[in-house]
């Protein structure tokens, strides 16, 4: 017999087979991961302080005296619109809202001083609407009122 006659055995089985067993010992080896050999030492005199500090338990509200086209300001708490400053059912539902988070807040045990109330006011809001709302924190005994007030063309 010559080399053409003689039976040659089909490879591309063997190749499948090689290449399946490579293929499943390389997504079962299990690699060693770097972190486990670096070893580390954390000062001791810096970072993390020892203390547990608590989250702020201050309560904020924020109002917003926005300047519409009709002439009169626009009151917002908390970003919710209660009206114009115009309307006195706006002005009413600023105090009752005010006075009930603070009845809440302490009836819930928490401190009265940590309500803070913050007042941002736009440049063309007349001063005496936002010393009314300045008046609406104070007469809901609120112990910090802060104006921070809006520059011109930040709105």
């Amino acid at each position: 017999m010559t080399d053409d006659q003689l039976p040659r055995p089909n490879m591309t089985p063997m190749i499948d087979v090689v290449f399946q067993l490579l293929v499943f010992f390389l997504v079962s080896m299990k690699f060693k991961t770097l972190d486990i050999k670096i070893e580390t030492r954390l000062p001791k005199h810096a970072g993390i302080a020892i203390d547990i500090t608590r989250p702020d338990d201050r309560l904020k509200l924020t109002a917003r005296l926005d300047r519409p086209a009709n002439g009169a300001a626009r009151l917002k708490l908390d970003g919710r619109i209660l009206g114009n400053t115009r309307d006195a059912a706006s002005w009413a539902r600023l105090h009752e809202i005010v006075r009930t988070v603070r009845a809440r807040h302490v009836a819930r045990g928490g401190d009265p001083a940590v309500i803070e109330a913050e007042v941002d006011a736009a440049p063309a809001v007349p001063t005496g609407v936002v010393i009314e709302l300045v008046d609406a924190f104070v007469a809901a005994d609120f112990e910090h009122v802060r104006f921070t007030g809006t520059p011109l063309g930040v709105r």
